[in-house]
């Protein structure tokens, strides 16, 4: 028998490849871990991406006698989302949405997910935040921190890797820094509270900034512009605002049914993000977004650049210098060429399409979709 712990090996190191560009390497171990564990379902799931038309209806004999086996539901999963992804490569559109519907109800079987919980957040955070005026504190010697935000498969990604171009910016992906001091400094069992917030503001309490750039994840980056990806950000603008004098906040925006449509047809790992498993739930987190940016924007923070996927692919060169701009970023590097630079490193499920050149036929990719899921 296989020790599993060297098959955890090789899927951390077929991430490792797949987060750096290195996609053939990548496909080669996954073809490893497949000839040892024929039933390693994850495995089959992400070595879709690198098969070419040929291979994919090989892949398509090997998932269809697998699907017929005695495997635990949890492989069953890997396995549903596999044949959705590729059913959809082999434009088999209607099958390829069978699959994504019968992967993400059988993952909100077994891992249901308490909506009311969320609904009950976000309304907290309206109503803590609605009794404060956030206004920038004039704090001396701050690095530049942008703020990247945006449902999830917005184009968070992609922009921070056209950023992370220029040399003098630090890409530190999906750190959870500030969700975890607003955690630790102005939550009480479970909510945020007021008075601890107003105190933080009124005694301009730099430690919110000190605690941001002294965690591990930060305190030895020697530059001074940081790209934070963390897209859950959105619920703490207000507070950035106040406390990071020099941040950059921007929200990243893409059509309804295109970004509904790629969250639902993803496994996400977090457990956070089960709400994709639900086409009710991701039309209703995306509805408390936008009333929650809306919000901020009602509240006078004016640090705020919305960036349209769609704009960015069709209209790439100006929508790259409206950004530049809004960032007070130099244009003398190539950010178009983003896809290019060996030191990127990205470990979302946008590693793929995020090391590639910007695709302008990208824009409507899920259209074929709409006979078969209903968001509404």
């Amino acid at each position: 028998m296989t020790d599993p712990k060297y098959i955890d090996q090789l899927l951390h190191l077929a991430g490792s490849y797949r987060a750096s560009g290195k996609f053939d390497s990548a496909k080669k171990t996954y073809q490893k871990i497949i000839e040892i564990d024929t039933t390693n379902t994850l495995a089959l799931r992400l070595i879709i991406d690198y098969l070419d038309t040929n291979e994919l209806i090989k892949h398509e004999e090997r998932l269809n006698a697998l699907e017929l086996r005695n495997i635990k539901d949890e492989k069953k999963i890997d396995l549903f989302f596999a044949l959705g992804i590729l059913y959809e490569n082999l434009k088999k559109f209607k099958r390829s949405a069978k699959y994504f519907d019968e992967a993400n109800d059988l993952k909100r079987k077994i891992y249901p997910y308490n909506f009311d919980l969320l609904s009950n957040h976000f309304d907290n955070l309206e109503k803590v935040f609605s009794q404060i005026a956030f206004k920038k504190i004039g704090f001396d010697n701050q690095k530049r921190i942008i703020f990247v935000i945006g449902l999830p498969r917005s184009g968070t990604s992609l922009i921070e890797a056209i950023l992370s171009t220029n040399e003098n910016i630090y890409p530190a992906g999906e750190i959870p820094n500030l969700k975890k001091i607003i955690r630790e400094n102005f939550v009480i069992n479970g909510s945020l509270d007021f008075n601890k917030i107003s105190e933080a503001i009124n005694k301009k309490d730099e430690k919110i900034y000190e605690l941001y750039v002294g965690n591990n994840n930060l305190k030895n980056v020697k530059e001074n512009i940081i790209i934070d990806k963390n897209t859950e950000n959105f619920k703490f603008i207000g507070l950035i605002n106040t406390f990071f004098k020099n941040s950059k906040i921007i929200n990243c925006v893409r059509d309804p049914f295109e970004n509904f449509c790629s969250l639902y047809k993803i496994n996400f790992n977090s457990s956070e993000l089960n709400w994709t498993n639900s086409k009710s739930q991701i039309v209703n987190y995306h509805k408390h977004y936008f009333k929650l940016i809306n919000f901020w924007k009602s509240k006078n923070v004016d640090n705020i650049l919305d960036i349209y996927f769609e704009e960015l692919l069709l209209n790439t060169d100006y929508t790259i210098n409206k950004l530049l701009d809004f960032c007070d970023l130099e244009k003398n590097y190539n950010y178009k060429n983003f896809y290019k630079l060996e030191s990127l490193i990205i470990k979302t499920a946008s590693a793929n399409q995020a090391r590639k050149a910007i695709q302008k036929e990208n824009v409507f990719k899920y259209e074929k979709f709409k006979n078969y899921f209903d968001f509404n």
